[in-house]
């Protein structure tokens, strides 16, 4: 390639002064050297094209190969760490859910018994206050009645003996005269008494004055 372009500059020159009657023998320089002269290093610029050219081939061709690969190779393994990470935090959900499930189903187990139990426990102690009092309110009213009969049969039926009772407005007399086969003081009272007059009631109409009676 060195040699082919001081040849090429010598076969100008050669032809260009080997004309005769040629005022100015440079003239052929350009005419004929030039396009030789490109011709030759034509050669050299397709040389560095080609070697440029190939060496961004292999630029281009390595660097889409290496893309390529790291591309492939970091989307894999990126999916692998977003998949690891959707696995952990579904595995996470489902078992936080379980025990939160679990404490809460405790809970309210805890409350049912505790609701049970406060309605069940109380009722005993109220249950056994109420028929301690009730057992309590026998004794006393069995007591009572106990005094007011001793009291009825016999302080005032003693004092009956001395002292009657005063008579009601409807008897006549002495309590014996209710009836005659009581002779003893006080024992009338277990005679029948007298029917007493039954007075007729008014007789309401409607849109009338009620009737009056004179006695």
């Amino acid at each position: 390639m060195k040699l082919l372009l001081p040849i090429a500059l010598l076969a100008s020159l050669a032809s260009c002064t080997s004309l005769k009657n040629n005022p100015r023998p440079s003239a052929e320089l350009p005419c004929r050297g030039a396009p030789a002269t490109n011709q030759g290093l034509a050669y050299v610029s397709g040389g560095v094209g080609q070697g440029v050219t190939s060496t961004l081939d292999v630029t281009d061709d390595s660097l889409n190969y290496g893309g390529k690969v790291v591309d492939r190779q970091a989307r894999d393994y990126t999916n692998i760490g977003m998949n690891a990470v959707r696995r952990t935090d579904d595995i996470a959900y489902r078992e936080v859910n379980r025990y939160a499930d679990y404490g809460m189903d405790t809970v309210d187990d805890g409350a049912v018994y505790g609701a049970r139990a406060i309605t069940r426990w109380p009722g005993v102690a109220t249950g056994m206050m109420k028929r301690g009092l009730f057992s309590t309110r026998r004794v006393y009213q069995a007591t009572m009645n106990t005094y007011g009969e001793t009291v009825n049969r016999g302080y005032f039926g003693f004092w009956n003996i001395f002292n009657p009772p005063e008579p009601k407005p409807y008897m006549v007399g002495s309590l014996n005269d209710l009836h005659n086969a009581y002779a003893m003081p006080g024992s009338s009272w277990h005679c029948r008494l007298p029917q007493l007059p039954v007075e007729p009631e008014p007789e309401v109409t409607a849109g009338k004055n009620p009737v009056t009676y004179s006695k």
